[in-house]
């Protein structure tokens, strides 16, 4: 394990957390964008993706539409990620704070997986995913709300399992499917009619 030293309490501080080296040495890069007072800006979202369970495991999938307002903005937006051999991530809301998010998750895996030597199990996958939903609260009560769908495949439980997220950060995990998004109503209802988990 690298030691990490935190300039301003003077300590090498130990972890397998990327998070915690750029705490340590880039603290600016973690700071949550601030939108000045009577500013609205265009902000892009992302719209709907769902996750569906079936016997060997998780499909994500989501549209490739973005939004600003009423009107589309983009025709081809990436929503749905891979988040390491085994899970991924997609996202709706607000699309450039989403990305990032991802990208940080992404990241973060890696680093956790070359400090420590193996990887992260899916349960502290979920859960490292919740604390990053969490930090984004100042930017999410600004309107920049991004809400991730996390799924993947459990090594432990030889099964695939699906987490989502509010705003807060708090996590559950739903059985056979879930939807996000502006159309996640319609999308949720037609999977409620028609997904099977066989």
């Amino acid at each position: 394990m690298t030691p990490l030293r935190d300039p301003f309490s003077g300590p090498p501080l130990y972890s397998p957390s990327f998070i915690d080296a750029l705490r340590a040495y880039a603290p600016e890069l973690l700071a949550p964008a601030q939108v000045p007072p009577g500013v609205t800006p265009e902000v892009t979202h992302g719209t709907t993706v769902a996750a569906v369970r079936y016997a060997d495991g998780v499909l994500v999938a989501g549209d490739r539409r973005a939004t600003e307002g009423m009107s589309i903005a983009q025709r081809d937006i990436e929503k749905v990620f891979p988040a390491d051999d085994f899970s991924a991530v997609a996202f709706a809301g607000a699309a450039g704070p989403g990305i990032e998010m991802v990208r940080l998750f992404q990241t973060e895996l890696e680093h956790y997986e070359k400090v420590e030597g193996f990887p992260l199990s899916l349960e502290g996958k979920a859960n490292k995913l919740g604390q990053m939903v969490r930090s984004n609260l100042p930017a999410a009560m600004q309107g920049l709300v991004v809400v991730p769908l996390f799924c993947g495949y459990d090594l432990r439980h030889r099964t695939g399992r699906i987490f989502r997220y509010d705003v807060t950060g708090g996590r559950w995990e739903d059985a056979d499917f879930h939807t996000v998004g502006s159309g996640s109503r319609d999308a949720r209802g037609t999977l409620k009619k028609r997904a099977s988990p066989e």
